[in-house]
């Protein structure tokens, strides 16, 4: 696969690409069924424990499910691909480390809603990172997505040229998370077809809607940072997992 001259333009412009069928349909139904499993296997943790919560994972609602990869290796010819080489090379250069892998999934639930935020805000203002070089973040669809089940919305650069900075962001417990915009530009609403990838840099913001469908709203998260990047506390290390992806332009796996 190839980024067009176009689209890393538009990346460089905007903040963000769109990739329709980023994932083969092999691909797509392997990712589903390890994602269907995750969220069982998370669902019988919390029923096991008895409780409803547990850190943003909420029973029936929501669920973050970090490092699937390391129950589901398989997922690795994915993460580690030549197609995920291409976007990094385009978008953040020769260099490329794996910073996060997670299922992000919306059950049925109005409450389900992600206030507008850089996920560079969350890095530093949330998990304590050092200020560091924008990362990648792979929005890959799982389902459809529509307004209906919750989509994201992006704010391009464009609009909001502040935002190729980091912005502060504060935590806000009306609606549990952490802010890092308060305009009144609405964004543009992403409506992908499953297998679908939205690229967009850790500084863009972005935010989701709630699921409103009878069905649960999955989508993969990956993101690839140029660069190792470390806890503002350095004697807690390395902040992102560091596995390479690219080292000088060169696939490692």
């Amino acid at each position: 696969m190839k980024i067009t001259k176009k689209q890393k333009n538009y990346f460089e412009q905007e903040g963000f690409v769109i990739i329709p069928e980023f994932l083969t349909q092999e691909e797509l139904e392997k990712i589903q069924a390890i994602c269907n499993a995750s969220i069982q296997e998370k669902e019988d943790e919390l029923r096991s424990k008895g409780v409803a919560k547990d850190g943003i994972n909420v029973l029936d609602k929501k669920y973050f499910i970090n490092h699937a990869r390391k129950k589901h290796p398989e997922l690795k010819s994915v993460i580690f691909s030549e197609k995920c080489a291409e976007v990094c090379k385009a978008t953040i250069g020769e260099n490329a480390y794996l910073h996060n892998e997670q299922f992000v999934v919306k059950m049925t639930d109005k409450a389900t809603t992600f206030a507008w935020h850089q996920d560079s805000g969350y890095s530093v203002y949330n998990g304590g990172a050092d200020e560091h070089n924008p990362y990648i973040t792979f929005w890959i669809a799982l389902d459809d997505m529509s307004s209906k089940n919750g989509t994201i919305s992006v704010l391009p650069f464009s609009r909001e040229p502040s935002s190729r900075e980091l912005l502060e962001h504060t935590w806000d417990d009306e609606v549990d998370a952490m802010v890092g915009y308060r305009g009144d530009d609405p964004g543009d609403l992403v409506e992908v077809s499953a297998g679908s990838l939205v690229a967009f840099s850790s500084r863009l913001l972005h935010k989701s809607g709630a699921n409103t469908t009878d069905k649960p709203r999955r989508s993969y998260f990956l993101a690839f940072t140029p660069e190792l990047f470390h806890y503002k506390n350095s004697s807690k290390g390395v902040y992102n997992s560091g596995e390479p992806l690219l080292v000088n332009g060169v696939l490692q796996y």
